[in-house]
């Protein structure tokens, strides 16, 4: 639901409402019209629009905005006394907005019924498809004798190219269309790697499948996904020997039997004799992504090297575009200057943490800082040298936090740490290691020695805060309190004592 409340069209429509409204008082009271005719005109274009270009919840959330400026209409006229009627035209008004939006609402639900419906049917004619060429074959030859068939083939092959190699080109148009549907419709790599193993699977007829993504920086080959006992592959790719390096270094699809007929792999062959069928790199344009590795194909067709490279690109094309979706979810939720969760993303994640809190019986604690004068540090050295000392803080902040705490950038120079299962004497003992480390670990910016400290202030959950806001609110208190005695300490109220400051 963050996700549609979000979205810059929801904000757009709203904002959109919120302003036709006292234009909508003013050209009623200007126009002398009856209460409800001049939203119903004004407001109905904004929310038919947004019940056809946005979510479910977020059109029905700005018809909720229109009804409500055509009550508050009523409120708001400055020819009031002078309208006879009032209520009766304002709730005629609002269910006019609210017919319309019910009746999209209808229209759009039963084409996203039939378009279910296409897709079922497509993926029915596809399994037909690949049944009915299963069948065929066999009654093909009980009906044809061995000369007859060998003799035609031939002709064929003189005619047609492709019937030699025994392409399937309908099917295969229909196989690749619904591969394609299914990459496009999956964002995560966790849902997105299954798939591409699935499809390969049926499409390529073979018993194994894995996929193995390449890590640039580190240089390295991992499992995309862990594949279950029955699926392991005695072939584990190594990125700097054996066939999968041959196949980083050229970019190119290698076959096991390619590669035996080849006396220049021969050498690479050795190295790896438990060389599965296809080894295909998947790429796109030069950036290597990683390597589709197929094993045990059930048909011996010429056309399976070409199948395996459209089938590779279209892969390629698919993590990489899950790759980047990652990459901006993680750009909007993080501080770009410290990589911890930003002002926005922790609220959210200690509203949730609380909830669970409070529905599990368990313990949180929360750890806030301030850098102490660190102004200083940018008129004297510069806001380069500002922003070097806020990356080495956070760095700081992640060795000496527990793994599994929320890290976040809460302000120009504070930091905010939600500890899970942490009482309050481990949380001030913790933000205790943090000061003294900071206090002791000088920070070196370009030859210069940068003396950096930080006040802290520690609160738990439900002593005395009740709720997220307040949590956040008392250690924010308990900061300044310990800002106010002199900077560089720790402030804190332990549970079941008054509310005065302790260290």
């Amino acid at each position: 639901m963050r996700n549609y409340y979000t979205a810059i069209q929801f904000w757009s429509y709203s904002l959109l409402v919120v302003c036709l409204c006292p234009l909508a008082v003013f050209l009623g009271s200007y126009m002398g019209w009856p209460l409800g005719v001049a939203p119903l005109l004004l407001l109905a274009p904004p929310v038919v629009l947004a019940a056809i270009s946005s979510q479910r919840i977020c059109y029905w959330t700005i018809t909720a905005l229109a009804v409500g400026a055509c009550f508050a209409e009523i409120f708001f006229r400055s020819d009031i006394s002078h309208v006879k009627t009032t209520y009766p035209l304002t709730i005629m008004s609002a269910a006019v907005l609210i017919g319309i939006t019910l009746l999209i609402d209808l229209y759009i639900g039963k084409l996203r019924g039939k378009l279910s419906q296409i897709y079922t049917q497509n993926d029915d004619l596809v399994r037909q498809l690949y049944q009915s060429q299963k069948e065929s074959a066999p009654d093909f030859h009980q009906t044809v004798s061995q000369t007859e068939t060998k003799d035609r083939q031939q002709n064929e092959s003189k005619d047609n190219p492709a019937a030699e190699a025994g392409v399937n080109y309908p099917l295969l148009l229909l196989t690749l269309q619904d591969i394609g549907r299914r990459i496009s419709t999956n964002q995560s790599n966790e849902l997105l790697i299954p798939t591409v193993i699935s499809t390969a699977k049926a499409s390529l007829q073979c018993e194994h499948c894995q996929v193995y993504l390449w890590d640039s920086k580190a240089r390295t080959l991992k499992n995309a996904l862990p594949a279950r006992s029955r699926d392991k592959l005695d072939y584990r790719p190594v990125h700097n020997r054996g066939v999968a390096a041959w196949v980083i270094e050229n970019r190119q699809i290698l076959m096991r039997n390619d590669a035996e007929k080849d006396t220049r792999l021969k050498r690479i062959l050795e190295e790896d004799p438990h060389m599965p069928d296809a080894i295909a790199p998947l790429t796109v344009g030069s950036e290597l992504i990683g390597l589709l590795i197929i094993d045990k194909v059930d048909i011996d067709s010429p056309t399976i090297g070409r199948l395996i490279y459209i089938l590779s690109n279209i892969y390629a094309l698919g993590i990489k575009n899950s790759q980047l979706f990652k990459r901006i979810e993680e750009m909007a939720s993080r501080d770009g200057l410290t990589g911890l969760f930003n002002h926005a993303t922790f609220q959210e994640k200690v509203h949730e943490l609380v909830k669970n809190a409070d529905a599990q019986s368990t313990t949180l604690c929360l750890v806030m800082s301030d850098i102490d004068h660190f102004k200083s540090f940018n008129d004297t050295y510069g806001h380069q040298a500002g922003d070097f000392v806020l990356k080495e803080v956070s760095r700081i902040w992640k060795t000496v936090m527990p793994e599994n705490a929320i890290l976040a950038r809460y302000g120009g120079e504070e930091f905010i740490g939600l500890l899970l299962d942490h009482e309050y004497s481990q949380a001030m003992q913790i933000a205790e290691d943090l000061r003294e480390t900071l206090e002791n670990c000088p920070i070196l910016f370009e030859g210069q020695q940068l003396q950096v400290t930080a006040s802290f202030g520690v609160t738990e959950y439900r002593h005395p805060a009740t709720t997220s806001n307040e949590l956040v609110r008392v250690a924010d208190e308990y900061l300044y309190k310990a800002k106010e005695n002199g900077r560089n300490q720790v402030m804190g109220m332990a549970p079941n004592s008054s509310r005065k400051p302790s260290t």
